[in-house]
């Protein structure tokens, strides 16, 4: 499979992932959900809309040019756990905080290590 191809099936599968229909991909982006049909089937955009596409799906562009697994799988933990966050009502800053105090609690429960 040629890398078109490969990095089309790759944005279909982080799509499918996030439970996105195509309209839903090309509205948050500003393109057609034919666009994005084409997109998934091998059709490569400029850098600027495939980076559009990977942050919307909560990965970094590097993923669809490479073989490895790992970072595709913490890419989509992470962009789970904001998504939790999120719902949740956390502001970024918020969130901030309170990993700043865990860590601060993990620390003294430690003993200092």
């Amino acid at each position: 499979m040629d890398l078109d191809k490969i990095i089309g099936a790759k944005l279909k599968e982080l799509r499918k992932n996030k439970e996105y229909s195509t309209r839903e991909s090309g509205r948050m982006i500003g393109v057609s959900n034919s666009y994005i049909s084409k997109i998934e089937n091998g059709k490569i955009p400029s850098l600027s809309i495939l980076q559009k596409l990977c942050n919307v799906y909560g990965v970094n562009i590097s993923y669809l040019f490479n073989n490895d697994k790992t970072t595709k799988n913490l890419d989509l933990d992470w962009s789970t756990c904001i998504e939790e966050l999120k719902k949740k009502g956390m502001t970024p800053s918020q969130t901030l905080k309170y990993t700043d105090a865990f860590l601060k609690l993990k620390e003294v429960i430690n003993g200092g290590n």
